[in-house]
């Protein structure tokens, strides 16, 4: 049975991986106000990349995304080739993260707590840096 993902919480135990520079994304309670699906605060938890200014964000609503700041409102562009897989069990977009299984470089996992839906070794590979 699907459940809707606007029902379920963002885990913030995960370890998404920046599809731009590979790091690992850290959880940010706060949020981005205006986006996504809304807390108490108006803002909606996400991950996000801090590595050297970058503005990559992700939730299993809106999968990976930048941030564009606009005068009084962010607004999200997607990024582009990153978001290719859905759960099954939720319809969450699935992050990137480290596999450790031998001979496989990518795992797709969902974000919503407590599920351990995953796809391996699918999607494009990192790109070069």
């Amino acid at each position: 049975m699907m459940q809707k993902i606007s029902l379920q919480k963002l885990s913030e135990s995960i370890k998404p991986l920046c599809p731009r520079d590979r790091h690992v994304m850290r959880y940010d309670a706060k949020g981005i106000p205006t986006l996504g699906e809304a807390d108490d605060d108006g803002a909606a938890p996400c991950y996000r990349c801090d590595f050297e200014g970058c503005t990559v964000r992700y939730t299993p609503v809106d999968g990976y995304f930048t941030v564009v700041e606009m005068p009084d409102l962010a607004q999200a562009v997607e990024e582009p080739g990153v978001n290719l897989l859905r759960c099954l069990r939720h319809e969450a977009w699935l992050y990137r993260a480290i596999s450790e299984a031998p001979g496989e470089d990518l795992v797709w996992h969902c974000g919503v707590e407590g599920c351990d839906y995953l796809r391996a070794n699918f999607g494009p590979a990192w790109p070069s840096l």
